[in-house]
């Protein structure tokens, strides 16, 4: 491809990028399909996040993925927000048409689309580790097909909203709870899906793993890392080590950029060749 003045630019807005390959994935599938455009990562400080709408219209990028940590915070500086973007408060894709700004959020279908991948079932009860931008996409998506979600936080006040916010945008129960809250134990033993949203565990910090209680999990429940690089985290490890099913982040990863490469592109994304290259990458890099 030859850069010039019809060249399309999309890119990745969030700060640190360093654990990206988004810019790998889409400019591969951007080669493959033939389209003049390059997809570029543009780091942030968080304290500039409400300057990035305005500066992509002024450079004309038509479109960018939005990460870490302004999956949130960017939602007051669009134009317009998706119906499932706004139910579930997090956006993770941007369009930039005449001047309009318009987000939405691939990250919560592109996490179900995974666990059918993985023959999971939509489980009755599931416990989300994280109460950021992805962990209310995938509560989302779990409430409105009936799963009663639990919120697990550092943070109790911001799990306790979270839940409060799924629980009006689908009428379906939700729960923020801390780690020792006495209710958890219930919640454990009936929980069939556990999903880490959290960065614990992201390269280059593969040693670190959030606190959970494996020992009192239902044994048949599946464990998921929405983190794929690495493939295994530490966190998967433990959960594997009792014989739990585990699922990585690499499905969810490619499942939310095909959608954002079609909402960008109009042109569908060649789904297999972008998983297959990723998981090389990340098998060829893995220690």
């Amino acid at each position: 491809m030859k850069i010039n003045q019809e060249t399309r630019i999309f890119g990745l807005v969030g700060f640190p990028l360093g654990h990206s390959l988004s810019p790998f994935m889409h400019n591969l599938a951007l080669k493959a399909v033939g389209i003049n455009a390059v997809y570029l990562p543009f780091p942030v400080k968080p304290d500039r996040v409400s300057l990035v709408v305005e500066a992509a219209r002024t450079l004309g990028v038509q479109g960018f993925n939005v990460t870490i940590p302004f999956k949130e915070s960017i939602i007051p500086y669009l134009d317009q927000v998706s119906p499932e973007a706004l139910a579930c408060g997090s956006v993770n894709t941007v369009l930039i048409n005449e001047n309009l700004a318009v987000g939405h959020n691939t990250d919560g279908i592109g996490f179900m689309d995974s666990m059918e991948q993985a023959g999971v079932m939509v489980p009755g009860v599931a416990i989300i580790l994280g109460a950021g931008g992805a962990a209310r996409a995938i509560g989302y998506q779990l409430a409105i097909r009936g799963t009663v979600t639990v919120f697990l936080n550092r943070n109790l006040e911001r799990a306790v909203k979270l839940a409060r916010d799924i629980t009006q945008a689908t009428r379906q129960d939700s729960w923020g709870l801390a780690g020792d809250d006495s209710r958890m134990r219930d919640f454990l033993r009936t929980a069939e899906l556990v999903v880490n949203t959290t960065p614990l565990g992201m390269y280059p910090n593969t040693e670190e793993s959030p606190p959970f209680n494996f020992k009192e999990l239902n044994p048949s429940a599946a464990v998921a890392d929405i983190i794929y690089n690495p493939l295994t985290t530490q966190f998967l490890r433990e959960a594997a080590k009792l014989g739990f099913k585990t699922i990585n982040g690499l499905g969810m990863f490619v499942n939310q950029g095909v959608r954002s490469f079609e909402m960008f592109t109009g042109h569908q994304a060649p789904r297999q060749l972008m998983e297959d290259q990723l998981r090389g990458w990340l098998e060829k890099h893995e220690t």
